[in-house]
């Protein structure tokens, strides 16, 4: 985290379960948990450094997504609602639980694995799920942002590289001028979100989402 000075980590598919609460804790982070207690693998995870004024935030019921989130105060920006999302494959995309995290704030940043493909973000196919997210942008007012190349590299190699982790934004007045593939991670995801305060033009927190079993399980 403190190579690319990571402010806040979103993290999916964690394995972590709550027998084992003090797993993966990371010094000078703040970790918050969603597990997954109905089967196994799953969960999503969110670190943010002791340094920003950060405090947790209750998620909604989802119907198919799992998320966790926090709610980051910002000196010339209204509070943001940062959530690490997981779209499990391959459950269907639910209008209902999108809905509920953009309901989250009035400005809200969800980051994840959202399992949708899509041409339009770099995917070599469309499914079901890309498809529905693009005709859900319009009708509930969000933004999608995808960087240039994949997101993806499957461990199996008969399988194609795909863009499914993107952030969708709504209300934020933030200048997300860089996100990028990272490809010195061992996850087989991996994505580095940068933004810039529109007014000063420095740069401010770094949100990364490794997934793909990223978190140590040890």
């Amino acid at each position: 985290m403190s190579d690319y000075g990571i402010d806040i980590a979103l993290i999916q598919e964690t394995f972590l379960k709550p027998n084992r609460p003090r797993a993966c804790t990371i010094a000078g982070y703040v970790q918050l948990r969603t597990d997954r207690t109905h089967a196994s693998r799953g969960g999503t995870a969110l670190y943010y450094s002791r340094s920003l004024h950060c405090c947790p935030i209750d998620i909604p019921p989802l119907i198919n997504m799992e998320a966790t989130g926090c709610r980051l105060a910002m000196t010339g920006h209204r509070t943001l609602i940062i959530v690490s999302v997981y779209l499990p494959s391959p459950k269907p995309l639910h209008r209902r639980d999108l809905k509920a995290l953009l309901a989250l704030g009035d400005a809200v940043i969800l980051f994840g694995d959202f399992n949708c493909k899509n041409p339009r973000w770099g995917c070599p196919v469309l499914d079901y799920n890309g498809d529905k997210l693009d005709r859900l942008q319009d009708r509930l007012d969000f933004e999608i942002i995808a960087p240039p190349t994949a997101t993806h590299f499957p461990h199996n190699v008969t399988h194609r590289p795909s863009t499914i982790d993107i952030a969708l934004t709504k209300g934020v007045a933030l200048n997300l001028n860089q996100i990028e593939t990272l490809h010195k991670l061992t996850s087989d995801h991996r994505v580095l979100l940068k933004w810039v305060h529109p007014t000063a033009g420095d740069p401010t927190p770094l949100v990364k989402s490794p997934t793909g079993k990223s978190v140590d399980r040890a």
